[in-house]
């Protein structure tokens, strides 16, 4: 691995605490390549993406499985769930023979889809797995930084602000370039031809998996359009004018999106306490930049900087990045946004041991107190606020307000 991740620790420590662990995420994020450090520690490999594989599992996943044994690592597991319930006897007959710790560690499982949208899975699986959500790089991982849950810590975010170096240029560079680990490694690969070739094996594979597609060309102007909502509000009668297609089809495509993680959907703050006249619709987030901006058609840094979609990019690049700081610890992250029908708004709202962090998200470098006005309507919140900021393109962090800051985005 050219790159140390984060997520590696996870892993090691869900191996040694359940019989099988699964890890998700999207196509290429790098699962087959984590877990070909334990295949130097023992395990057996196999992928469901070789074809002979895949349909003597289907044929018979009894014998299958048996044939293997264990410890083994079984990559794109969603492409032969018959397999789950063959593994499940496995590991229950262990545990009854031989104990709850000898049963750990049989089997590592890696996915495309999300585990609990896997039909059949969650149910069959419960209490035997341990689950992993695999996120693209982060910019701490290719940037060799610490990564922790990110907080609003004003001491530790100036520490990183005066330690930590990230240009305009890298930053622009990076949503550009995305971060799925081959966009790092093989350098010069012209973008195109990666991203087209990734829409390709995704429609072809995952998406074919789950759905019959009649219309392709609808379908990839559907992502398309997603793309370009990247930080909008979702709001799927929009979407269906725009691509010619009904609601319920959006809303069966966009489940195709979420489930293969190549979207996420950020919920609406609500309190009974705080202003009930909020917007509820959810806000739409591309899980890597740079398959969006592929899909919108920017291909330069310079042409992201000219265009419309600086401010969403940069916001998408900051939701995905704080997320990828918790999922790549194994914590669960409670975010969510603000809107109100008076316009105040609020990018960001990190639920965490009972304290909110408010976070707006911002592609300029200059602001002041006009731009944290939406923080006052969660001055009733039940909970405690224990810092808020915004994070932006500024070379330097700065004072706001008395305990608020500016920081810039290398402190996330």
């Amino acid at each position: 691995m050219r790159y140390q991740r984060t997520i590696l620790k996870e892993i090691i420590n869900s191996i040694e605490e359940y019989p099988v662990t699964l890890i998700t995420g999207a196509r290429q994020v790098g699962k087959s390549t984590l877990v070909s450090y334990f295949e130097k520690r023992g395990f057996r490999y196999i992928t469901f993406d070789d074809t002979d594989i895949l349909e003597r599992a289907k044929e018979n996943p009894k014998k299958f499985i048996n044939d293997y044994g264990y410890p083994l690592i079984i990559d794109e597991i969603q492409r032969c769930k018959e397999v789950f319930i063959e593994i499940e006897n496995i590991v229950n007959e262990v545990r009854r023979t031989r104990g709850t710790i000898e049963a750990n560690g049989m089997y590592i499982l890696t996915g495309s889809q999300k585990f609990h949208l896997m039909k059949g899975v969650s149910e069959s699986m419960s209490g035997r797995v341990g689950i992993i959500e695999m996120e693209p790089l982060s910019q701490s991982e290719i940037r060799n930084w610490d990564e922790i849950p990110f907080e609003i810590d004003n001491e530790k975010m100036m520490l990183n602000a005066n330690e930590r170096k990230l240009s305009d240029d890298d930053l622009y560079v990076s949503i550009v370039r995305g971060f799925y680990p081959a966009r790092w490694e093989i350098e010069g690969k012209p973008i195109k031809n990666y991203y087209a070739n990734y829409l390709k094996t995704f429609i072809e594979r995952d998406v074919s998996d789950l759905i019959n597609i009649k219309d392709i060309r609808k379908f990839e102007n559907f992502i398309k359009v997603v793309a370009s909502l990247t930080g909008e509000e979702y709001n799927a009668s929009n979407i269906s004018k725009v691509v010619g297609i009904d609601n319920k089809t959006v809303e069966s495509w966009l489940s195709i999106l979420i489930v293969s993680n190549i979207v996420t959907l950020l919920e609406p703050y609500y309190e009974d306490s705080i202003n009930k006249r909020i917007v509820k619709r959810n806000k739409i987030y591309f899980n890597d930049t740079g398959l969006a901006c592929y899909l919108i058609g920017i291909d330069s840094p310079k042409t992201l900087k000219l265009s419309e979609f600086k401010g969403r990019m940069v916001e998408t690049y900051i939701h995905n990045e704080i997320c990828k700081s918790y999922k790549n610890n194994n914590f669960e992250i409670q975010m969510f946004y603000y809107r109100d029908n008076n316009q105040n708004e609020i990018d960001f709202i990190i639920l965490r041991d009972g304290n909110l962090y408010l976070i707006e998200a911002k592609s300029g470098k200059q602001y002041g107190n006009n731009d944290i006005k939406g923080f006052k309507q969660l001055l009733n919140t039940k909970y405690n606020i224990a810092g808020q900021c915004i994070l932006c393109c500024s070379d330097d962090a700065y004072r706001i307000s008395s305990q608020i800051y500016a920081y810039p985005l290398r402190c996330i």
